[in-house]
């Protein structure tokens, strides 16, 4: 997006269940929730209208940040700097259309770190930089060294791109744009991502192995896809 942007991001922590050496490692799973473009008009910040439940409950088991703020006013740059905890002075991302190692070759991600760890590193949705919705259902501008497997989302609502209400056409990123999209959740992008992830879990505590999940939501069914996982 070429406009300024935040974040709304879950971070959760689940015991590993049935892992060797759980009792002297204390490792845990851990699932990042990142929200693109969302702003604090939910019921955990006090909104009067917004009816979200599992957030709210979820944000009572948590912590809630009151005073956050994001490194950039874009968000390339902003998702370089979390995935890296680096400054975009330090990461050189300055721009949306740049991958990673273009800036910092040798760094290590977030992702990454958790691989090194004997973690199953999963991105379902978009975490690095792609246009919205153009590049729905690809991999955008992504690292490859941050994820053991990864999921692309690709819903209703991108093959229904022509239905966009815009005043400036096939430019939505900074320009105002909106559609009352049909269908169910589960036909769009985000609901898919949300069935993908609910699998992935599922998936995971047969395995009984070790994860860290990264799930995206950057289109119009973000409130009620994350409901859906809670």
């Amino acid at each position: 997006m070429n406009q300024g942007i935040k974040f709304f991001i879950f971070l959760m922590i689940f015991p590993v269940l049935g892992v060797q050496g759980q009792a002297k490692s204390q490792k845990l799973n851990v699932f990042f929730i990142v929200s693109d473009d969302l702003n604090c008009d939910l019921g955990a910040y006090g909104h009067a209208q917004a009816i979200t439940p599992n957030i709210d409950r979820l944000a009572q088991q948590g912590v809630l940040f009151g005073n956050a703020h994001n490194q950039y006013p874009w968000c390339a740059p902003s998702r370089a700097s979390f995935m890296t905890g680096l400054y975009p002075d330090q990461t050189l991302v300055k721009k949306l259309r740049i991958y990673l190692r273009q800036a910092l070759p040798k760094v290590i991600t977030l992702g990454q770190k958790f691989r090194k760890e004997n973690y199953h590193s999963v991105r379902i949705g978009k975490i690095y930089h792609y246009h919205n919705p153009r590049d729905i259902g690809t991999a955008g501008h992504d690292d490859n060294y941050s994820w053991d497997q990864t999921v692309n989302p690709f819903g209703r609502d991108k093959i229904e791109e022509y239905k966009i209400n815009t005043l400036k056409p096939k430019s939505y990123g900074g320009t105002l744009s909106w559609l009352a999209a049909d269908g169910t959740d589960e036909e769009q992008t985000d609901g898919i991502g949300a069935t993908e992830t609910i699998k992935f879990l599922d998936r995971c505590r047969k395995w009984r192995k070790l994860f860290f999940s990264f799930w995206t939501l950057s289109t119009s069914y973000t409130i009620r896809s994350t409901e859906k996982i809670f």
